[in-house]
This record gives C-alpha cells, sequence and structure tokens, in this order.
C-alpha cells in the first residue's frame, strides 16, 4: 500500500505533484542476504508547491518537474551504490525534491516489496519540508 489517494481538505495555497509506486531495482539493505543483488523498491512522493501567478502557465520552466525527480531517482538505483536502510534511500530521495526551492515540503514513501511474501511492502514514510532544509545547512 502506497500513500493514501485522499488528499487533505486543503493544501492551504500549494499544489501536490505525485509519483505514484515507482518500481526501480537498488542495492539495499543491511543484512547479508541482501547484499551483492538488487531488490524491487517500490517509491511514492508527494512534493507540495506553493501556488503562484504562474500556475496555469504553459511553459515548463514555471513549473517542479516531475521527471527531473524521476530521473534522479532513477540515477540513484542505476549506480549500484549500495544503501543500508531504506530510511537512507527516503532521505537521499526527499533531499532531491527539495533541492529545487520551490518544493515546500515533501512526503517520500520507500517501501521493499519482496522481503516479507504476506506484505505488499515493507519500508518507511517520511515528510521533510524546506524551512528544515535551510535550518539544517543542507
Amino acid at each position: 500500500m502506497t500513500l493514501p489517494h485522499t488528499l487533505p481538505d486543503r493544501l492551504d495555497g500549494h499544489r501536490c505533484i505525485v509519483i505514484d509506486r515507482l518500481r526501480l531495482p537498488f542495492h539495499i539493505g543491511i543484512f547479508d542476504h541482501e547484499k551483492g543483488r538488487p531488490q524491487t523498491v517500490v517509491i511514492s512522493l508527494r512534493l507540495f508547491v506553493a501556488e503562484t501567478g504562474r500556475a496555469r502557465s504553459t511553459d515548463i520552466a514555471d513549473h517542479v518537474s516531475y521527471a527531473e525527480v524521476v530521473d534522479a531517482i532513477r540515477a540513484i538505483a542505476a549506480s549500484g551504490r549500495h544503501i543500508p536502510l531504506v530510511e537512507n534511500l527516503a532521505e537521499e530521495i526527499a533531499d532531491i525534491a527539495l533541492s529545487d526551492v520551490r518544493v515546500a515540503r515533501v512526503v517520500v514513501d520507500v517501501r521493499k516489496s519482496d522481503i516479507i511474501p504476506e506484505a505488499e511492502g515493507v519500508g518507511v514514510v517520511i515528510e521533510r519540508a524546506q524551512e528544515e532544509r535551510r535550518n539544517h545547512g543542507r
């Protein structure tokens, strides 16, 4: 199960960009049986962007690009770099999303889909904000 498909009643002047159930192979995990082979990871994101006067613009430069976020996540997967924990991957993805200063807040859901046969996935959901990023010098 991924993030709920219903959004809050109010987005407080924000639009929500959705990337839902991106499935990619990652080298991830701390256990010996997880190392040396890729595992399918399912990633969902909600990027909250403040509404501006350019919300109806047809110029892509006026909008946060979900394609750029997806490409950056794909690049992590393709690198073959080993990531110890889903929490580490979620933080890295949050940093990618927040690297565009127009993204005020991001919710990242990262789940391994093949670990527990009885579960669709196991993982973590985090929420990070641009304000936190600035306060921690990122």
